[in-house]
C-alpha cells in the first residue's frame, strides 16, 4: 500500500516578524527557532512500520521567507538523520508545477500554498500525483508515541466494514495528560456557547466507546487517513478559514463517502500556547460555524449527492449548525463583553460587541456556499484528470525536492534478515532467478514471502507429501533424496546450494512428491506460498516474465542434462526424470 505522510509546517520571519498582507497561522515558527517540527520528526524513529514517504509541506507567511525556510528545514532534517525518504515541498516547487499544469488549459487555479484549506488540498494533491493509495495527514505540533500508529492507520482504509467502504479514517488527539478531552477551563461566557461540553459528549460517544471503528461526525486535521478514491473526488473547501477538517467530513458525507473514527488511532497533541485573545478566537468560530450552516441552508437536491442535515453531525459539530446558532452567538458575546467590562478591558469589550455586528452583516456568506463548493470540486476533478497527461513531469518536479532517499531494499533486507538470522552478505540479486530483478521488485517479494530456518537433517518435505510453496536457498545445502529401486537406501538425486530454487512447478498442481528434500547443514529458506506466487504472477507481468524466463532456462539446462544421461543406465534416467517432474515448470 503506497503510503505518504504529509506534515504541513508554517514559518514566519525572524522573531515572528509580521507585516501587513502576510498570511496568518495559529502557531507559525520564526526562522531563528526550531519550533515544534523537530519533535514530530524525531518521534518517527518509534514507528515500527516505516514503509512510507514523508512530505513536509512548508508554508511561509511571506514569499521572502521561502528560501531561508527551505535551508532551515533541510539543515534540520540532515541533523536528525530521518529514517524515511523525505520531500520538502514549498512555493518554489508549486510554481514549477503550475507552469506545466496551466500551460494549455483555461482552468481556475485551485492550488495555493496559503490558508489552511488550500494547504490541506496540497496534502492530497501531491500524494495523488505520486500514485499514493493512502495519505496520512499529521500536524507539526504532535508527536508519535504509539509504535503501531502507521500499522493501525492502514489497517482499515480502503476496505469494507459492515458492507461500507472505509474511505477516510480519523484518529484523535491525546493531550499532555493522555486524555482525549480539550484541556480548557470552563468560563461563565461559555454558558450559551457550550462547544467544549458538546465536544466532550461527542468524544465520549465516538472515541470512548466500542466498537473500535464507527462513523464519525468530526475529524482532527492532524490525524486523518484518506484513501485515493476520496482524495480524487472530495477536496477541502478553500472558503473555510478554520475547522476545515470537520468540514471535510461534511463534504465527504455529501458525496456518499464514509468517514470512520478508529478509537485506537491516537497521537499526542502538544500545541504551543494560544497567542490570540478570546474575543478573536471566538470571532473565528463565528465565521466558521455560520459558513458551514449556510452550506446546509443553501443545498439543493443534486444527482449523486446526498442531503445532509445538522442532526447527522450531532452532538458536535451539528449543535452549532442549527437555526438557533445566531441566538447562541448573540448571548455569548453579551456575556463575554460584560466580563471584559468588569475587568476594565474596554478595547476587548468593544471587539466583542463588534462580533455581534459581524455575525449578522459579514460572517454570513452573501453567496451560495453549496454551489460555490460544488464548482470548486468540479474544477478539482478536472485538474486531477488533466494531470494524467503530465504525470511523469509532475512527479519529477516533486521528486527534485526529495532531500533524503534511502535504499529501501537494503533497509527491508536488513530488517527481515536480522529477524531471521540470515547472513547479511546474502543478496537476492546474486541469486540466479532474481538476477534481473530491480530492487523495487525484490521488495515486493519480501512482502509476500517468509524466511524459515532448518537444522541439519530437518526435512523441507518428504516423498508422498504435497507442498505447493516455492523455496529459495539463502544459506546452507540440501539433498534431494529418492528411494532406491534395488534396496531400502535413499539415493541422493542432487544437491541444492545457496542461491538455488526448487519446487516452483508445484504451484500448478497438487500431486504428492516422489522425492524428499533434507537439510545437510543449517539452512535458511525463503518461502513464497502458492497463493502469493500466483497472485504476483498475475498482477505483475514484468516479474512474471522474469521468473518464467529463468525457470524455463533452467528447465532447458536440465533437459540437456537428461539427454546426456540417457545413454547411461535406465535407472539413472528414471531418477533424473523423477527429479525434473518434481522441480520444473
Amino acid at each position: 500500500m503506497r503510503t505518504y505522510i504529509v506534515i504541513p509546517t508554517y514559518w514566519t520571519g525572524p522573531d515572528e516578524e509580521w507585516t501587513e498582507g502576510d498570511a496568518v497561522y495559529d502557531h507559525d515558527t520564526s526562522l531563528n527557532s526550531d519550533g515544534t517540527l523537530i519533535r514530530i520528526l524525531q518521534s518517527i524513529d518509534i514507528l515500527e512500520d516505516k514503509h512510507f514517504t514523508l512530505i513536509i509541506l512548508a508554508a511561509s507567511t511571506n514569499p521572502k521567507y521561502v528560501k531561508p525556510m527551505e535551508e532551515k528545514i533541510t539543515k534540520m532534517l540532515h541533523e536528525i538523520n530521518l529514517p524515511v525518504d523525505t520531500i520538502i515541498f514549498t512555493d518554489s516547487n508549486l510554481k514549477e508545477m503550475k507552469k506545466v499544469l496551466y500551460k494549455d488549459i483555461d482552468l481556475p487555479d485551485v492550488l495555493e500554498l496559503r490558508g489552511y484549506s488550500n494547504i490541506r488540498n496540497l496534502c492530497l494533491f501531491i500524494p495523488y500525483i505520486l500514485d499514493a493509495e493512502v495519505a496520512i495527514l499529521i500536524d507539526d505540533d504532535e508527536i508519535f508515541e504509539d509504535p503501531k500508529f502507521i500499522t493501525k492507520a492502514k489497517e482499515f482504509i480502503g476496505r469494507r466494514f459492515y458492507g461500507n467502504t472505509v474511505d477516510g479514517v480519523a484518529g484523535y488527539y491525546l493531550n499532555e495528560d493522555n486524555e482525549y478531552y480539550d484541556k480548557v477551563n470552563i468560563q461563565p461566557w461559555m454558558t450559551y456557547w457550550d462547544r467544549f461540553g458538546h465536544k466532550r459528549e461527542a468524544f465520549d460517544k465516538i472515541i470512548g466507546s466500542e466498537p473500535r471503528l464507527k462513523k464519525t461526525p468530526f475529524a482532527f486535521g492532524g490525524a486523518m487517513v484518506i484513501h485515493r478514491n476520496l482524495m480524487r473526488i472530495v477536496p477541502f473547501d478553500p472558503k473555510v478559514t478554520r475547522g476545515e477538517d470537520t468540514d471535510y467530513v461534511l463534504n465527504s458525507k455529501m458525496f456518499g463517502f464514509n468517514f470512520y473514527l478508529d478509537n485506537q488511532l491516537a497521537i499526542k497533541h502538544l500545541p504551543p500556547p494560544k497567542k490570540h485573545p478570546v474575543w478573536k478566537r471566538f470571532r473565528e468560530d463565528i465565521y466558521r460555524f455560520l459558513y458551514d450552516k449556510s452550506k446546509f441552508d443553501t443545498q439543493k437536491p443534486k444527482t449523486n449527492l446526498f442531503e445532509i442535515k445538522p442532526e447527522d453531525f450531532d452532538p458536535y459539530p451539528g449543535e452549532f449548525m442549527k437555526p438557533d446558532l445566531g441566538d447562541k452567538i448573540f448571548k455569548t458575546n453579551i456575556i463575554l463583553a460584560l466580563n471584559y467590562l468588569a475587568d476594565n478591558n474596554i478595547e476587548a469589550c468593544k471587539e466583542t460587541i463588534k462580533n455581534i455586528y459581524l455575525a449578522r452583516y459579514d460572517a454570513i456568506p452573501h453567496y451560495n456556499t453549496f454551489e460555490t463548493y460544488l464548482e470548486f470540486q468540479k474544477n478539482w476533478r478536472i485538474l486531477l484528470e488533466h494531470t494524467k497527461e503530465f504525470s511523469e513531469t509532475l512527479k519529477d518536479i516533486i521528486l527534485q525536492a526529495q532531500i533524503i532517499k534511502h535504499d529501501k531494499y537494503q533497509i527491508d533486507k536488513k530488517r527481515i534478515f536480522e529477524k531471521s538470522g540470515v547472513n547479511q552478505n546474502v543478496d537476492l540479486q546474486d541469486i540466479i532467478i532474481f538476477k534481473n530483478f530491480t530492487k523495487k521488485e525484490l521488495r515486493k517479494l519480501f512482502y509476500i514471502s517468509e524466511i524459515i530456518n532448518l537444522k541439519k537433517n530437518d526435512f523441507v518435505f518428504k516423498a508422498g507429501e504435497i507442498n505447493n510453496n516455492i523455496f529459495i536457498v539463502l544459506q546452507g545445502t540440501l539433498h534431494v533424496l529418492k528411494a532406491s529401486s534395488t534396496n531400502s537406501e535413499k539415493v541422493v538425486v542432487s544437491e541444492l546450494k545457496t542461491g538455488e530454487h526448487f519446487n516452483e512447478s508445484s504451484i500448478f498442481y497438487d500431486f504428492p512428491h516422489k522425492v524428499s528434500v533434507i537439510a545437510t547443514s543449517d539452512v535458511s529458506l525463503m518461502v513464497i506460498p502458492r497463493e502469493n506466487a500466483l497472485k504476483i504472477l498475475k498482477e505483475n507481468p514484468e516479474i512474471a516474465s522474469k521468473i518464467l524466463w529463468q525457470v524455463s532456462k533452467k528447465l532447458s539446462e536440465r533437459l540437456m542434462h537428461t539427454t546426456q544421461k540417457f545413454s547411461e543406465t535406465k535407472d539413472q534416467v528414471s531418477d533424473v526424470s523423477d527429479h525434473m517432474e518434481n522441480f520444473e515448470v
